[in-house]
């Protein structure tokens, strides 16, 4: 009967005088019920595998036997299969032969109509889409014209509108209060000076917008585009 890790765990020695050290004697037990177990635990496993594998071999010299009758019938039906074909397929080469005969001969037919068609749409739309090139390219060199006329007319309103803003009137309007009053009244020129004068300037900064609150209309700078293509084209 096999040892079980059990029986070597409970297994006792007797002792004697000059005899070997229990404690070694029990750590070594202990060793080798540990081997053991691991040993039984492997072949256990090895059993399972090998149970495992003969259970497929069985499977597989099963599966071996069926295809072989499958590969019999299927040999036999070929054969039959493979007579039936060729005569079948004899036929249905000369069929197709003479099929594709009409049909070659059809579509040769239809790809002639169908060139010629095409060739004819292609030209209809060759001088079609040569002529409106040519409009929109006239059309194209009037509006360029138009647009060449109006940014001169601009540029000299532009002009004309700066040398205005650069006049010395403005130094006249930009006087301050004080200076409106007469030497009579000092009183009345010191009150605008400390009051009006002394305001700090707004400072213009050429790289922001300018925000006019003002409609265009009152400032007399409105500019009608169409009526300047018009203007022109007259």
């Amino acid at each position: 009967m096999a040892l079980t890790p059990l029986d070597i765990q409970n297994k006792s020695f007797s002792t004697k005088m000059r005899g070997y050290n229990q404690d070694e004697v029990d750590d070594f037990l202990d060793m080798i019920v540990r081997d053991y177990e691991d040993s039984i635990a492997k072949n256990r496993e090895l059993e399972k595998a090998l149970k495992h594998s003969e259970e497929k071999l069985e499977y597989f010299n099963e599966l071996k036997e069926a295809l072989n009758q499958s590969i019999v019938v299927a040999q036999d039906t070929a054969d039959k299969v493979k007579s039936s074909a060729s005569k079948e397929s004899e036929v249905i080469v000369s069929s197709a032969q003479n099929r594709a005969d009409e049909l070659i001969s059809n579509a040769m037919q239809k790809a002639n109509l169908l060139t010629t068609t095409a060739e004819d749409k292609a030209k209809e739309i060759l001088t079609d889409a040569t002529a409106k090139a040519r409009q929109l390219a006239a059309e194209t060199n009037d509006l360029k014209k138009k647009t060449r006329v109006f940014h001169q007319q601009l540029l000299l309103l532009l002009e004309t509108q700066l040398d205005q803003a650069r006049s010395g009137d403005w130094e006249e309007i930009l006087k301050p209060m004080s200076a409106y009053v007469g030497n009579g009244h000092e009183v009345l020129r010191e009150v605008l000076s400390n009051e009006l004068d002394n305001e700090p300037e707004v400072a213009v900064d050429s790289n922001e917008p300018i925000v006019d609150e003002q409609p265009q209309e009152d400032m007399g700078l409105t500019i009608d585009i169409p009526e300047l293509i018009k203007s022109d084209e007259d």
